[in-house]
């Protein structure tokens, strides 16, 4: 593997100026704030490892910082160590495109840190030299993908392509809201990309297809002028407003997100929040356009899946340790129904006064009234939360 010397040891006082930077930050402190916010992807909810989570952010935080300062990559035990770890995710069965994800993500996260916990020189130097952190970064990255992409053989191709490396790191720059340089400028041109006209982000995929299918899709949306790179089973970029999406429609097989224009602030959000909404939309068996406003609450309960968690247990722990009534069978029926007891209990086979019961059995354990809407809006966040999750608890278990 070959990575870029960013940081040469003798490279003039401006260089050894921001290896002292580097120096003085404390990596358990960044790991602290970088964990603020990745706990809060749901990638990282299901991200599963065969040791402490804490504590392979913090190898990873360290592992990058010591190649910053000292400009050593990492060597093959660290990368055999690395292998090992990505084939029990595999074998655990996690996706490609999740790993992938909580890297990038990370990435920006570890940057974003580096820049709170700074002091006001310190910010400056950190940001005039960005283009170098960044550099590293990349490398840093692109090499968790491809010791991934050897722990998934079947999906190994797709993190090799040249021109989805150039596209994700270019994306990865622009959410990070580090200055555009000739560099940049250079890689959008290579992928007939702008990078002055508005960008409107998007998120597709294509139900059923392998990774190779995914990989052909972001090659056909560069050429057609799209900022497109591949994420597993599924292709995520930037566009412009006018983009004709009308041929990739034409594939029945097709789901698409995408949000307008959108400030370079608010990219990675809008990435997160796109990829949340097709994710859903898969699982609801939806093709072609989709709109976050018809998944609302699923995308709410998605956004916070620790609230979303604490919400499943009040509206169901007390149910699922109750008698053999099977009363949280009986809940989740009535919110599928609308909490129309005729239809609910015509679904369960079951006499009206006998739901009217079962009823008051579930708010006597559950102290929630199914008559009141603030109640009835736990339940059915509580509903969907658990149709989101449930691959995911099924993956944990096994």
């Amino acid at each position: 593997m070959s990575v870029n010397a960013h940081l040469p040891v003798d490279d003039g006082k401006s260089d050894s100026d921001l290896r002292r930077v580097l120096g003085r930050f404390d990596v358990g402190v960044v790991v602290r704030r970088m964990e603020i916010g990745i706990r809060q992807l749901p990638a990282y909810s299901r991200f599963f490892w065969p040791v402490d989570r804490g504590a392979m952010v913090r190898w990873n935080v360290d592992l990058t910082l010591r190649w910053m300062i000292n400009g050593t990559p990492p060597d093959e035990h660290v990368l055999s160590d690395l292998h090992e770890l990505m084939r029990a995710r595999a074998a655990a069965g996690q996706p490609l495109d999740d790993s992938v994800l909580v890297y990038r993500r990370g990435a920006r996260m570890f940057w974003e840190a580096l820049l709170d916990l700074a002091g006001e020189d310190d910010r400056s130097l950190l940001t005039a030299r960005a283009d170098m952190v960044w550099g590293y970064l990349e490398d840093y990255v692109d090499m968790v993908v491809r010791v991934f992409a050897q722990a998934h053989p079947d999906q190994e191709d797709s993190s090799a392509a040249a021109g989805d490396l150039r596209a994700r790191a270019l994306f990865d720059r622009l959410c990070a809201q580090v200055p555009v340089t000739i560099e940049d400028r250079d890689r959008a041109a290579g992928l007939e990309s702008d990078l002055a006209a508005p960008a409107c982000p998007f998120t597709a995929q294509l139900a059923g297809a392998s990774v190779a299918d995914h990989v052909g899709l972001a090659a056909r949306l560069r050429t057609a002028g799209a900022l497109a790179f591949t994420e597993g089973i599924r292709v995520t970029g930037l566009m412009s407003p006018g983009f004709g999406w009308s041929t990739f429609l034409a594939d029945p097989r097709l789901l698409l997100a995408q949000d307008p224009a959108t400030p370079r602030a608010r990219l990675g959000v809008a990435a997160e929040n796109l990829r949340a909404l097709t994710a859903i939309a898969a699982r609801s068996g939806c093709r072609g356009r989709v709109s976050a406003d018809d998944f609302l609450p699923e995308l709410l309960v998605a956004e916070t899946p620790e609230v979303a968690d604490r919400i499943v247990r009040r509206v169901f722990g007390r149910l699922e340790r109750a008698d053999p009534m099977d009363l949280a069978v009986t809940l989740r029926c009535l919110a599928a129904h609308g909490f129309d007891t005729a239809a609910t209990a015509a679904a369960l086979q079951l006499q009206v006064n006998t739901l009217r019961y079962r009823i008051s059995r579930i708010e006597k354990l559950t102290r929630l009234s199914l008559t009141e809407h603030r109640d009835r809006t736990l339940v059915l966040l509580a509903v969907a939360w658990e149709t989101i999750s449930r691959d995911q608890r099924s993956a944990s278990a096994e």
